[in-house]
């Protein structure tokens, strides 16, 4: 049983995935996607049977430390539900879970997470550990990965801009990791979650019209089920420096939904508390569900070449 409410580490967050894993194989698969630079593997979870597939990340900024645990509640729950043929909150998780499929990537950077966590200690690599603390930026307030990258601005879009000269698009483990999973799988959204002022964003610039206005249809649904506030789409490119994100890259190059969700509010300082754990499961828990029941049919979009014949360098 996952209890939240406590501090979880990546060692935590990997056994109680592995746990889960083994106590309902039938219908989850366990899986490293990746490895990061200071060889932590990057786990994902995949509960269901369909071939269409909702994608769901947290974790992509190491300091924002509430979302991963509360990934871990709400797997945890879609199992037991599955399994028990329960409803969740009047969703009938055992028949969308036989059409769908789930991948849950609880940590995509366990580098920044741990550091964010306990300090650059936390990397075992010394030349790493150095650059890092050659930053000038507090532990607590890390949301790089252990090569000092964002990974949130290292993906190949139309809204890419380099931000040091060592980042190229793509250039990073965690972010050909989540790539590979968007080209692996039949994909049909994506969920997106950071913490920062528990409001959801739907709005992609390089993206028509259409594509924007059944984005927004899906996102003002889960506002009502979360109580977040809708994102203006001015907040998308209010900076030039926001662009290369993990949802600008996976909605141009396949078209589909690509939803981000804050969780926390805007005002909390780092470290999170963990008192946050049971609020943001409460307001979150079944929005891939509910995403999944909502979705409808929808014409293709994409912008960026197609997925499979893309390749990035290693």
């Amino acid at each position: 049983m996952i209890n939240l409410n406590q501090h979880f580490s990546y060692q935590d967050i990997v056994m109680y995935l592995q746990m889960l894993a083994d106590q309902f194989p039938e219908f989850t698969i366990y899986r490293s996607i990746g490895i990061s630079h200071d060889e932590r593997e990057i786990p994902m979870m995949r509960i269901g049977f369909g071939m269409e597939t909702l994608i769901c990340t947290a974790g992509i900024h190491g300091k924002e430390n509430i979302n991963p645990p509360v990934f871990l509640k709400m797997i945890e729950d879609y199992c037991m539900a599955y399994h028990a043929h329960r409803l969740i909150e009047g969703i009938d998780v055992h028949t969308l879970l036989n059409q769908y499929s789930i991948c849950f990537i609880p940590l995509l950077n366990p580098d920044g997470y741990e550091i964010a966590m306990y300090g650059f200690d936390a990397i075992h690599n010394q030349l790493l550990r150095r650059m890092c603390r050659r930053s000038k930026i507090h532990s607590k307030d890390w949301k790089y990965n252990a090569k000092g990258v964002d990974i949130n601005r290292n993906f190949p879009s139309r809204s890419y801009i380099q931000q040091q000269l060592s980042e190229y698009p793509a250039s990073e483990p965690e972010t050909k990791a989540l790539i590979g999973v968007f080209r692996d799988y039949e994909t049909l959204a994506y969920l997106d979650f950071h913490s920062s002022g528990n409001v959801i964003y739907y709005y992609r610039q390089a993206m028509p019209y259409t594509y924007n206005i059944h984005c927004r249809h899906l996102a003002s649904a889960l506002t009502r089920i979360s109580g977040f506030a809708l994102g203006k789409k001015e907040e998308e490119f209010m900076s030039s420096l926001n662009g290369g994100n993990s949802v600008h890259f996976y909605s141009e190059s396949t078209g589909r939904p690509a939803i981000t969700v804050e969780t926390v509010k805007d005002d909390a300082s780092y470290p999170l508390s963990i008192a946050y754990q049971s609020d943001t499961y409460r307001q979150i828990h079944r929005m891939p569900l509910a995403l999944l029941r909502d979705l409808r049919p929808m014409g293709c979009y994409a912008i960026l070449p197609a997925l499979r014949n893309k390749s990035f360098p290693h």
